[in-house]
């Protein structure tokens, strides 16, 4: 039997969701509330395995984070840390780039992961799926996300610069669904919207939803300091919107929501906002990243946040436990729970934030949602040090 939670979390056999449930609770209420180290993992976290890539997406900047973040684990390294992964109570690993496929530690990665009973999925551009569709299926994995922005073969290989893309994505789709045992791996989509698509994302998603198992879409993001989302907005000009057209972007969004009902939730709903009053977010939206997830970077860097904060530590240097509870860790946990944070971040992977900030618990505990200050001189000393 599988659950999901509104198509936000993963769906999930029970034995793993009650997993998932002991992992969370302990995060919130030692990290969020009592402000102490976790004792146990992540709920979630999201293994970068290369930033190199074989696209060149326009509104894209992981090539210039692979300079600074090259591969540097061995495969028994990787797998030593997939097994502490496992022990902490982990309950979901996504891997991501880059492109993932690029990745020879990656199968290995999944196939550990998946002996542990961990739910896993990768993100991919497509280009090299039907070449690995076997490997994947294999795997054992769990979701297969693929990167569609239109239903125009040309537009797509155009926005992401690599020729061919549109319709090598589309049999790889299809050769995973010819091998996958039953519905597993499921095929998702990701379309990322933007400026010069909006008006095709009702048709964009039809059409996927003839293919895959599940659609999703995300907003064009921008500014995050380390992580393929981290060019500036004046680089993001063709793909952004001009301040007076916020009307022309909510009746879009109406319309996809209209079409599709899985995208009547606040992290979809508010995408407008991101874009036009992000402030309003940073009252509105307390963050959950420190107590609830990782990022590890190729060469072993950690972060809980690629938007603003620097690494909490190096899985090269120590293990996951140590890392989640480092003193850059704890410090950087103090001042998002006293929100003194002020960021926002709204790409998929910080989805949850949205989700929390749903929950009638979150406003009336003041140890989960209250705003304790707006000092941020103590996060500037810790970026000017990591800096150094």
């Amino acid at each position: 039997m599988l659950f999901s939670y509104k198509g936000v979390m993963p769906a999930t056999s029970l034995r793993r969701l009650l997993r998932g449930v002991a992992t969370f609770a302990i995060g919130i209420l030692w990290g969020r509330v009592l402000n102490r180290p976790i004792p146990q993992g992540p709920l979630f976290l999201t293994w970068h395995l290369t930033f190199d890539c074989n696209a060149f997406c326009s509104f894209c900047s992981t090539h210039k984070v692979h300079k600074r973040h090259p591969p540097e684990m061995a495969l028994d390294r990787a797998l030593a840390l997939a097994d502490e992964i496992a022990a902490s109570g982990t309950w979901v690993v996504g891997f991501t780039g880059g492109e993932v496929l690029l990745s020879p530690l990656l199968f290995p990665l999944i196939r550990r992961l998946k002996s542990h009973g961990l739910t896993c999925y990768i993100v991919t551009n497509g280009m090299l799926l039907e070449r690995h569709a076997q490997d994947v299926v294999d795997s054992g994995v769990d979701y297969v996300v693929v990167s569609i922005d239109s239903d125009d073969p040309a537009e797509h290989d155009r926005n992401r610069h690599l020729d061919g893309l549109f319709e090598a994505a589309m049999r790889g789709i299809d050769a995973v669904k010819a091998r996958r045992r039953g519905s597993r791996p499921q095929l998702k989509t990701t379309t990322v919207i933007t400026s010069w698509n909006l008006e095709r994302v009702v048709p964009i998603l039809e059409m996927l939803s003839e293919k895959v198992d599940k659609v999703a879409a995300q907003p064009v993001t921008w500014g995050y300091q380390d992580h393929p989302h981290g060019k500036s907005k004046e680089q993001l000009e063709q793909h952004i919107f001009a301040p007076d057209q916020r009307a022309r972007v909510e009746a879009g969004f109406a319309r996809i929501s209209e079409r599709f009902p899985m995208f009547r939730n606040r992290y979809f709903g508010s995408i407008p906002t991101y874009w036009f009053d992000p402030h309003s977010l940073m009252q509105s939206t307390p963050c959950w990243s420190p107590f609830l997830r990782l990022s590890i970077m190729p060469d072993g860097d950690v972060v809980h946040c690629a938007a603003r904060f620097p690494p909490v530590g190096n899985v090269l240097r120590d293990g996951i436990k140590a890392v989640w509870n480092s003193p850059a860790m704890l410090q950087q946990r103090d001042l998002v729970r006293r929100r003194r944070n002020r960021c926002i971040c709204w790409s998929q992977d910080s989805s949850f934030n949205a989700l929390m900030s749903g929950l009638p618990l979150v406003n009336r505990l003041p140890a989960l949602g209250r705003d304790l200050g707006d000092d941020v001189a103590a996060l500037s000393s810790s970026k000017d040090q990591s800096a150094s």
